[in-house]
């Protein structure tokens, strides 16, 4: 079926004001009323809506009674009938359904929730509206909780038909007003925000050069005062570091000197060792050596005696002895 325009029935002017927006955004012709008993009387003497968005709790009679109603009237029975309610519970949608309620919508309404719920519409089949019959009354009779309007109730339905008027003529005007205001202020914000933007850079490229100012200032500082601490920590090094190494020389100087006296005491007691034991081999050498010249000397002298050369034997012996005494000078001088 397709959805032109609606009934809008609640006692809340913010409530009218905000889904009629929504409605309205959705291309749909609105009329609101402000009570159920304005609804009948709109239904009864103005075009049929395409569909009736129907508050739950209000003044007199609520939206289930006036649901009621609209569905015991022949001429109104097909008309899709959305609840608004805040209380919305499964309880609430069985019993509002076995009422003969199309939809429900929640309160306060949103834009996705009323898009869902003319989408719904939509692809409903068209009813076709049942005219009565000629023993059929408009007026709900044969429903015995309705009671037929009085003239104090046709009054204040007049009453309230005038109040829906000019409540209609204010809401246009209202929303007339709202949107031209909201364009000005639209304006008006974006050269401010242009100014406030073109003062905002300003501020912000001096308060860069008083930072980039400062910035210089306290890296020079830094910089001065990093080097400070440095000398000194690099001072301080310094003389550890020269107390450490006189120390450890003085440490190493005198290992080393005692190394060496242990090393000369150790060659001294070598070398006194190494000359005794050459001194021993040296007389021992020379004892064998005399005792072979002795041999041969006294070879020699038997060989001479034998030939009656005493002379020779005593040259040779003097010979021998001096030789002997020449060798053993030698080695006490190669020694000593």
């Amino acid at each position: 079926m397709t959805i032109r325009n609606a009934l809008l029935v609640d006692d809340s002017k913010v409530a009218r004001f905000t889904l009629s927006k929504l409605l309205k955004s959705s291309n749909l012709e609105v009329a609101m009323a402000g009570s159920a008993e304005e609804a009948l009387d709109l239904l009864s003497n103005s075009d049929r809506p395409d569909v009736i968005f129907m508050d739950h709790l209000m003044p007199g009679m609520n939206g289930i009674e006036a649901a009621r109603a609209i569905r015991n009237n022949p001429a109104t029975a097909d008309i899709p009938i959305v609840m608004c309610t805040s209380g919305k519970s499964p309880e609430f949608e069985e019993k509002a359904l076995q009422m003969g309620i199309t939809e429900i919508l929640s309160k306060p309404p949103a834009r996705d929730g009323v898009t869902r719920v003319l989408e719904k519409l939509a692809a409903m089949p068209v009813a076709e509206p049942r005219q009565p019959g000629p023993a059929e009354s408009v007026e709900p009779a044969n429903d015995p909780d309705i009671p037929l309007l009085t003239a104090d109730q046709v009054a204040m339905a007049a009453r309230a038909e005038v109040k829906s008027q000019i409540s209609e003529q204010l809401h246009e005007r209202l929303t007339q007003l709202f949107d031209e205001q909201i364009s000005y202020l639209r304006h008006d914000l974006g050269e401010q925000g242009g100014l406030h933007t073109s003062l905002l850079n300003d501020k912000l490229d001096a308060l860069e050069a008083i930072l980039d100012n400062h910035h210089k200032t306290l890296q020079e500082a830094v910089t001065r005062e990093v080097g400070r601490q440095l000398e000194q920590a690099l001072a301080v090094v310094r003389r550890d570091l020269l107390a450490s190494t006189q120390q450890l020389l003085t440490e190493r100087l005198d290992e080393l000197t005692r190394q060496a006296e242990s090393r000369r005491e150790a060659d001294l007691e070598m070398w006194q060792t190494l000359q005794a034991d050459t001194l021993v081999q040296a007389s021992e050498a020379a004892r064998q050596q005399a005792e072979q010249i002795a041999r041969h000397l006294d070879e020699l002298a038997s060989n001479r005696r034998r030939k009656g050369s005493r002379a020779l034997w005593t040259g040779g012996l003097i010979i021998s002895v001096s030789a002997l005494l020449a060798g053993t000078a030698w080695l006490s001088g190669w020694l000593g």
